[in-house]
């Protein structure tokens, strides 16, 4: 039997086992609950009489029936959510959609036609998983971006130092969908939607097999979104991407939605917010003057119609400039949980970065991952245009899912990955002279919230 299954090449000891921490097959804590259970039914049969054991044949049907049935409905009820037949329906209308993108897209670079994107995605799976398998680090290192190859390192030695090898192997060639593409402005990535059947399971040191936990089968079923970006060593041909990012089921199903950009010319909303910042730049004070010498800092009311009053001597300080500042903050997040963090880097400083990627983790054992984060709402909460430089804070509400991992082996320690939330983050902005980027994010006033 094949059941629903999200995770296979990166994958953390997580999904194995049911012992201490959701690992292995179980620890002294466990064992001893075991005994003392034993010990309770046996003396149940002793002095219950027969009563005592109808109830243990009783509580042994339940256990066995829960056992067969509940990796069944888990398995239902997902594939209800994600791979319905409106599902179905949705990935292959924007399938279609994509598709058209990508005729224009390929006029500009080759490597966006589906006949290359498609073939890619399923050679990269198969290779994948095999480097994954053998645990290669020098394969895989041809095949993923470094930043994630350093994640997928940290999984892979965590399952060494368990004497634990995950044995992954597709059977049959993989499903692949186009469903997303980017060709803007130093941004060149696709997105695929994979299907594939696959042996999964762990092999520890003494040779026994660990199969996902709640799991009856070593078979599986894979429905992952691919994030691949072009690989500048290989222009040409199906080598021409390699693997960024992999979201599980309903955590990258944002991805039939998210906006796709087949030329830089043709990202209407961008080439927009390009034009409002130049406009607002040019509007800014002479170069060596400070806002105090040309406006009443003086001002009374909310720190929102204090930025519009300002940004009539300076128009930097516009809320749209603001609200445009936080949206590319937060989808250059989304890119660095799994990516580069290159585009964050443009626009934050470092500590403004370890906060949002680590939630403060010194070792930075722990990550903060969002997936497809959607900015709803901004607020200006105060306002600094006396400080040299100038600081505004800020807060944004945002829509989106939200977890903190554990980066060894994947166990989600806080939030979920299945259900979306909103949350708020509270940030501080500070006005800089980058024509392109006149606000900075320098400090986060609150570490992400612990569910």
């Amino acid at each position: 039997m094949i059941h629903l299954h999200l995770a296979a090449a990166g994958g953390g000891s997580a999904g194995f086992g049911g012992g201490s921490g959701g690992f292995g097959h179980g620890g002294g804590g466990r064992g001893f609950a075991l005994y003392l259970l034993f010990q309770f039914l046996i003396r149940l049969v002793i002095f219950g009489h027969g009563i005592g054991a109808l109830i243990v044949i009783g509580l042994i049907l339940l256990a066995v029936a829960y056992a067969r049935l509940m990796p069944r409905v888990q398995g239902f009820w997902s594939a209800q959510q994600e791979t319905g037949r409106a599902e179905h329906r949705r990935t292959r209308r924007r399938e279609h959609r994509v598709t058209l993108a990508a005729a224009e897209a390929a006029e500009e670079d080759p490597a966006f036609a589906p006949d290359v994107v498609k073939p890619a995605a399923a050679r990269l799976f198969t290779e994948i998983q095999a480097g994954w398998d053998a645990h290669n680090l020098h394969r895989l290192g041809q095949l993923l971006t470094p930043e994630l190859l350093e994640e997928w390192e940290q999984r892979l030695h965590d399952l060494d130092a368990r004497g634990w090898r995950n044995r992954v192997t597709p059977l049959g060639a993989p499903t692949v969908e186009y469903v997303g593409l980017t060709q803007g402005s130093g941004e060149r990535r696709v997105v695929v939607r994979i299907e594939a059947k696959m042996h999964d399971y762990v092999e520890d040191a003494y040779g026994n097999h660990v199969k996902r936990a709640g799991r009856l089968s070593e078979r599986v079923k894979v429905r992952e979104y691919w994030t691949l970006v072009r690989n500048a060593a290989a222009p040409e041909g199906d080598s021409a991407w390699i693997l960024a990012s992999i979201e599980q089921g309903g955590e990258g199903a944002h991805a039939l939605a998210d906006r796709f950009v087949a030329t830089p010319w043709s990202d209407e909303p961008a080439l927009h917010d390009e034009a409002l910042v130049e406009q607002a730049v040019q509007q800014a004070v002479p170069e060596g003057t400070s806002v105090a010498e040309v406006a009443d800092l003086e001002f009374s009311g909310d720190a929102r119609a204090a930025a519009l009053d300002l940004s009539l001597a300076d128009g930097r300080f516009a809320p749209d400039v603001l609200e445009i500042a936080a949206r590319r903050a937060v989808d250059a997040w989304a890119q660095a949980v799994d990516g580069s963090d290159a585009a964050l880097a443009e626009m934050a400083t470092p500590a403004a970065i370890a906060q949002l990627l680590y939630a403060g983790d010194p070792a930075r054992s722990t990550r903060v991952v969002v997936r497809g984060p959607a900015v709803q709402r901004m607020r200006i909460t105060a306002l600094d245009a006396g400080a040299v430089p100038p600081t505004m804070s800020i807060e944004i509400d945002v829509q989106g899912r939200r977890y903190i991992e554990d980066r060894h082996t994947t166990a989600v320690l806080s939030g979920s990955r299945s259900r979306p939330t909103s949350f708020t983050e509270r940030w501080i902005l500070t006005l800089t002279d980058d024509a392109r980027r006149p606000w900075q994010l320098t400090a986060i006033q609150a570490a992400p919230a612990r569910a």
